[in-house]
């Protein structure tokens, strides 16, 4: 199974140190596994009393939720034979893992792969000029266009590259974040 695979192209917080560490989280308060690339709403630190680097992130709870940031953890590959099967599609931060958040910023430039869009539907696949947004899911969400769309998050994909042979990374200009 591939995996999402992210590429912070000209990412803000690369820059400014906006980034959190971060441990996963599901619906039901269970740590849980995440892939790069995937968008998670950072709340508050784990444990404040007795750690200040570690924050809880989660689901995005609402397509207007604050505090957005990508999924990019360092890729450490330990299996040597995975690397030369596509090492970033093989990785996946596991659960209870710390994970790094990179928080989004207007002007931020990145790249995820399909497997961190939702597509417009199952005959629409993702393209250039589509635009994405936040929804109440970890995934990007692509569309046609913005009207009427409410969400604190919104980007749009500028370019399709190729990353592999029949894989793309979509190169995505975010225009509005928290």
């Amino acid at each position: 199974m591939a995996y999402g695979v992210v590429r912070t192209d000209n990412v803000k917080a690369t820059k400014n140190g906006n980034i959190r560490s971060a441990k996963f989280y599901d619906a039901s308060d269970n740590a849980a596994a995440i892939e790069n690339g995937m968008l998670v709403e950072v709340s508050e630190l784990l444990n404040a009393s007795t750690n200040r680097e570690i924050f809880k992130a989660v689901t995005p709870s609402a397509g207007t939720a604050l505090n957005i940031g990508v999924v990019a953890t360092p890729e450490l590959i330990y299996d040597e034979s995975l690397k030369s099967k596509g090492a970033l599609e093989n990785f996946r931060n596991e659960a209870g893992m710390p994970i790094t958040v990179l928080m989004l910023a207007p002007g931020d430039i990145l790249s995820v792969s399909d497997e961190c869009i939702d597509p417009i539907n199952d005959s629409t696949p993702v393209a250039k000029g589509q635009y994405v947004y936040l929804t109440t899911s970890t995934k990007w969400k692509a569309v046609a266009g913005l009207n009427g769309v409410t969400s604190s998050l919104t980007g749009q994909i500028i370019a399709r590259e190729l990353y592999k042979q029949g894989k793309y990374l979509n190169v995505i200009r975010v225009d509005v974040a928290n």
